[in-house]
């Protein structure tokens, strides 16, 4: 995930041009962190609103499909996972998409690519 490729291609893998975090909770999320390890990636935000997102824009990148956590402090609890993102098959390559993550009040979060 985020490592550059100069142009937009038919090769195997999808083009990811944004980030979005949404907090799908009924109170503010916490220092909410991404990583990715294998490229020193670290992208965070000090808080997310009740039913509010953070988003980031880059210039489309290929998704390497690196490993990834995201954390955050919700309700004054620690939470930490793995990024597990789903990928539609249907996708078309040639066209950029983005990253939607979603922050539930059970603790849990799902992770999509989506085409806007």
């Amino acid at each position: 995930m985020f490592e550059g490729c100069a142009a937009l291609n038919t090769g195997q893998n999808e083009f990811i041009n944004e980030l979005i975090i949404r907090n799908d909770t009924n109170s503010a999320l916490y220092d909410v962190t991404l990583r990715v390890p294998e490229k020193d990636i670290v992208v965070s935000t000090n808080f997310i609103l009740p039913y509010r997102e953070y988003s980031l824009g880059f210039p489309a990148l290929e998704n390497k499909r690196n490993r990834a956590t995201l954390s955050w402090v919700h309700n004054g609890m620690i939470f930490r996972q793995e990024i597990k993102t789903e990928i539609p098959i249907n996708i078309d390559k040639n066209k950029t998409s983005r990253v939607v993550i979603r922050i539930r009040n059970d603790g849990q979060m799902h992770s999509a690519i989506e085409t806007p």
